[in-house]
């Protein structure tokens, strides 16, 4: 059943005016509401996107420090294949001699002197350089042609010393000569200190 409820002007523009006023502060409390939300969800989005770039920058990094490891680790592998294969150091220094004696046979250079000198460990323990020291008659060209064939042998050798006498002042092509060769092998005690570090509890 309805009631006719009759409003005299008058109320219906204070009833207008008051919807009216309702919905205006409707209206500014949504407003403040979407900018706060608006602001809020601004700020996420900045701090998310930092810190994604943040993490794309240390991917960034990881790999590249990935890929200069591979390079180093090659590399490592490649100059090992020089190392000496004796598992003693009695047996690397035989390998050394061996090669020398080959490089001098192939200039007509007979060697006169050989001792086998102390090992001693690199300076990060992972190696031990083999020094042996030989002694020859030779030109100064057949010396060079030596020294040139030590440095470019497979095996990662050098000449640590080399001390030149002249035998005839007169003729200064002749010379006797006495190098010192270091080779290098992988350090057996190393080796042993990495499998018990391996096997340690």
């Amino acid at each position: 059943m309805n009631i006719p409820i009759k409003l005299k002007q008058r109320e219906k523009k204070v009833l207008l005016l008051g919807g009216i006023i309702v919905i205006l502060i409707l209206v500014y409390y949504f407003t403040a509401w979407y900018k706060d939300k608006s602001a809020s969800l601004g700020d996420y989005v900045d701090a998310r996107r930092m810190k994604l770039e943040i993490q794309l920058t240390e991917i960034s990094q990881k790999a590249d420090i990935q890929k200069e490891f591979e390079v180093v680790g090659a590399d490592l592998m490649e100059l090992e294949k020089g190392l000496l294969s004796g598992s003693k150091p009695p047996l690397a220094a035989a390998e050394i001699q061996r090669t020398l004696k080959n490089i001098v046979s192939t200039v007509d250079v007979y060697i006169n002197l050989e001792r086998i000198l102390e090992s001693a460990p690199t300076e990060n323990d992972l190696y031990l350089g083999i020094p042996v020291e030989i002694g020859f008659a030779a030109s100064t060209a057949k010396l060079k042609d030596i020294l040139y064939r030590i440095k470019t042998s497979p095996l990662q050798l050098t000449v640590s010393e080399i001390k030149i006498l002249v035998r005839n002042t007169d003729n200064p092509m002749d010379v006797n000569a006495t190098l010192t060769v270091k080779g290098f092998m992988k350090n057996p005690q190393q080796n042993k200190n990495d499998k018990g570090d391996i096997n340690a509890p």
